[in-house]
Formats: C-alpha cells, sequence, structure tokens
C-alpha cells in the first residue's frame, strides 16, 4: 500500500486490522466492508480527504518505527513535532506515579546511568515522574520522547506546555491521534502501549497498585519487553504496585551501571527480531 493510503487512513483513524485486510484485497467498496458502521464511514472519510498532514509517519518512512508494528493493537501512524531521527536510536521507558513519593528525587538520581547518551528517554509527559524524567533529560542534554494522549492542538497537561515545548526543539512529540483530538481518559490507557512499544526495556521508578503505570508495565509484559523496577518500602503506596510486579517475576533494579550496559548490549539483539 502506498504512503499515501497509510498517511489517509492514520488521519482518519481507521483501525489496523482494516487496513490489514485492504493491503490484501485493495480497496474495497465501504458498503462490502465487513466492519461496524462508524468504521465504514471513516474509511469514506480517508478517501475523500483532500490532503494529508505532512508530520506524519507511516510505514515505509525512513524512521517510522517498525516495532509498533508488530505489538498487539499495531500502531501504523504517528503524528510527530521535533527530531523523528531519535526513533532509531536506543530507547528506555521510564514511568512512574503522577503523585511522586517524598524519595522521588533520590530515586531518580539512583537510575543516572539512563540519563545520558546514547540512551534516548521515552515518557508520558505526564505530572509527576513522567515530567522529572524529560526535565533530568533536557538538563543533561539528553534527547527525550514524550508519547502524548491527545492530538498536538490540545495537549495535556496545559500546565506542561513550555517544557512540550523545549522537547519539541531538543527531542520528540508524537501522538497517534490527529492535531484537533480533545483528550479523553481512554486515550491514556492507549497511549501506554506505545511507549511501551517504543522502549527496548521499562523502567519503573514507583507506581501504585490500580495506576496507568501498572497498566503500562501490562504493555510491556505482554509485547515481551524487560521490565524493570525500583523496590521500596511495602507499607507505602508508591511502592506496592513495583514490588507486585518484581514479585511477579519483573527485574529488581539494583545495579543501574550493570543494568544499563546490558540493555545497550541487547538493543542490536532486540532490533534483529524486526528484520
Amino acid at each position: 500500500m502506498n504512503r499515501e493510503l497509510y498517511a489517509r487512513f492514520a488521519t482518519c483513524r481507521v483501525p489496523y486490522s482494516l487496513v490489514v485486510l485492504i493491503e490484501q484485497y485493495g480497496l474495497l467498496p465501504a458498503e462490502d466492508l465487513p466492519v461496524a458502521k462508524a468504521v465504514k464511514h471513516r474509511y469514506q472519510q480517508a478517501l475523500r480527504l483532500d490532503q494529508v498532514p505532512t508530520n506524519l509517519l507511516v510505514p515505509g518512512d525512513p524512521h517510522f518505527p517498525l516495532q509498533l508494528l508488530q505489538i498487539p493493537h499495531p500502531v501504523y501512524g504517528l503524528f510527530y513535532q521535533g527530531d523523528s531521527s531519535l526513533l532509531q536510536q536506543p530507547m528506555i521507558g521510564i514511568i512512574g506515579s503522577r503523585n511522586p513519593s517524598t524519595t522521588h528525587e533520590k530515586r531518580l538520581s539512583f537510575l543516572q546511568p539512563f540519563f545520558k547518551p546514547p540512551f534516548v528517554t521515552v515518557s508520558g509527559g505526564a505530572l509527576g515522574i513522567d515530567s522529572l524524567v524529560h526535565r533530568l533529560s533536557l538538563k543533561h542534554h539528553q534527547a527525550t520522547i514524550a508519547v502524548m494522549a491527545s492530538g498536538f492542538e490540545t495537549l495535556y497537561p496545559a500546565q506542561h506546555l513550555p517544557l512540550f515545548q523545549r522537547i519539541q526543539q531538543s527531542g520528540l512529540l508524537l501522538s497517534e491521534y490527529p492535531p484537533s483530538t480533545p483528550i479523553r481518559k481512554y486515550h491514556f490507557l492507549e497511549r501506554n502501549r506505545i511507549i511501551s512499544g517504543l522502549s527496548s526495556s521499562l523502567i519503573i521508578v514507583e507506581a501504585a497498585q490500580k495506576s496507568g503505570t501498572m497498566n503500562t508495565a501490562g504493555h510491556a509484559l505482554e509485547q515481551g519487553k524487560d521490565v524493570y523496577c525500583l523496590p521500596g518500602c511495602p507499607i507505602e503506596k508508591n511502592f506496592q504496585g513495583t514490588n507486585q510486579l518484581i514479585a511477579e517475576g519483573a527485574i529488581p533494579l539494583l545495579n543501574p551501571e550493570e543494568v544499563s550496559k546490558s540493555i545497550l548490549m541487547n538493543v542490536d539483539k532486540w532490533e534483529s527480531r524486526l528484520l
């Protein structure tokens, strides 16, 4: 399928399952598609578009992250602002609570080996640990990627707009949603699979048992990624999620220097699965 069709379908949020069907059988009349009426409407909208966005990565583009085609609920279109070539560098996901613990600064300092090149940090731009990850990366002149849960015209949270502008200038903003898409609660859960899908490994600084961070960890495990957790006091809410993950098989992160070397050694092996 050519680039323009990918871009049209991504702009109108046509499900990837239908895109695969079109790749196999070619364009079909909407009435012949075995999909819901709403999806048929998106399909027709896509074919009628006057023009497609230029700041959109789709399969076939040099910097499109092919690993996102191999995850559950694949992603075949990414709107971007910033340096898309960062998607070809070793990416490490670092996430955590929106309401950090009182020891969060020490915990992030402990992860210093991951806040330097060649790593590119990936997080969600949210309040709490996510935004601190981006700020630390910028402070150390390290590239960082923020995966957004809305379109670029309605970035959330609004108080992070200056941070998002800084990321755009020296890093990368990503979203699977067209620019005018407003924020929806379920977007955060959808967005999480992209954070883990891009990352060679996922590091969790801290997390409550019921949280978006735990949702991202679930995506990472489903995608076959290594999940590293900083352990913490079991009676503190912010560490109950990470401790639970460790009990269920996640890797306790006790030596960041050694883990960072190990991850970099395995990046080539991880990327070779895509070939």
